[in-house]
């Protein structure tokens, strides 16, 4: 992947899976991480506006995020948190919303996009998987690129074609692919997968583990 140099472009870009339990959420965090530890500036997001549990992870609410700027509630300043590293910033998923797809595909996104590639060097939006609806065609679309992640013997070859040819179809530019959880004896399996992924209360009790968003 190119990275960025001094006054060359900024590098905006989306990172997502075919399904549910890939790693994506753990490959963005590292990502974001190293990139910071590499000298630049780098900004997480977590466009996962429907299970989104970064937050957690930096220990702030999430509240005043994502999808609070989306609907002109806060303006940028409100919602770029800093973290333990000088170089990252985060963006929190923001309140949980059943209107959270259509604020994904709203004008404010790329507005959101632009701001942002105006202060930072990289932008790095964890997204929901491809197979959880419109919302990662979306962020892809806004920012322009994608990371897929795979998961080795878990992730299903038919399901991970079908959903690329759709971001084919988008004006979206897959610029790398991440195998996560290599084994020495391990090759993609097919797995049935009948779990929903849909909108959740604030309420809701779920998972802080980043390796199983």
């Amino acid at each position: 992947m190119h990275v960025r140099h001094a006054g060359s472009t900024p590098i905006s870009f989306a990172v997502s899976s075919p399904q549910p339990g890939d790693g994506k959420s753990f490959v963005s965090a590292n990502l974001a991480m190293s990139f910071a530890d590499a000298g630049y500036r780098t900004v997480l997001v977590d466009g996962d506006t429907r299970r989104g549990m970064a937050h957690d992870v930096f220990g702030v609410s999430m509240e005043n995020g994502l999808t609070d700027f989306l609907a002109g509630q806060v303006d940028i300043s409100q919602i770029i948190r800093p973290t333990s590293h000088a170089l990252l910033g985060f963006i929190s998923c923001g309140r949980r919303r059943p209107n959270s797809p259509e604020l994904l595909t709203s004008a404010a996104l790329p507005r959101l996009v632009t701001e942002l590639r105006n202060r930072y060097d990289i932008v790095l939006f964890d997204t929901p998987p491809l197979n959880a609806g419109i919302d990662s065609y979306a962020v892809g679309s806004a920012v322009g690129n994608m990371v897929v992640v795979f998961r080795a013997g878990r992730t299903q070859r038919k399901l991970a074609a079908a959903k690329l040819l759709l971001v084919d179809r988008l004006p979206i530019q897959i610029i790398a692919a991440v195998l996560n959880a290599v084994q020495l004896d391990g090759e993609f399996q097919y797995y049935g997968y009948a779990s929903g992924y849909g909108y959740t209360d604030q309420s809701e009790s779920e998972s802080t583990s980043l390796q199983t968003t």
